[in-house]
């Protein structure tokens, strides 16, 4: 059975653009190996909430993939960047998508609001 899961990497910040797309397609291959590649979304560069590994900003990207939960895909991708000096956090997590339910419905009482929507009662 395969699961979708969610994988958000923060690239170093000071790297070229050139040299982060080769990182990407590098994931991006990686990824096709072990499941089904389905999107990326690139949050782009942002200021880090505080530093890391002496780096004050990184290039974020959030891939979107799915893979059977027998080969354990998050501890391949730890692996994978363990030796990346480029990528400077990872979190790999099973994305659980959110089902939608439809609001439920409190029948009305009988002559509890006036025509105006006021309550009718006595001061």
């Amino acid at each position: 059975m395969k699961q979708d899961y969610e994988a958000v990497v923060i690239y170093d910040g000071i790297l070229p653009d050139e040299i982060i797309q080769k990182e990407h397609a590098k994931l991006e291959d990686f990824i096709k190996l072990n499941g089904e590649y389905e999107r990326v979304d690139i949050w782009g560069k942002r200021t880090l909430a505080y530093t890391i590994n002496k780096k004050k900003s990184g290039v974020y990207y959030v891939y979107y993939f799915k893979a059977a939960s027998e080969i354990n895909i998050a501890n391949k991708i730890t692996l994978f960047f363990k030796l990346n000096d480029n990528v400077i956090r990872h979190l790999t997590v099973v994305h659980e998508i959110q089902k939608v339910y439809p609001p439920r419905v409190i029948p009305a009482t009988s002559g509890a609001l006036s025509e105006e929507g006021i309550d009718d009662y006595d001061e």
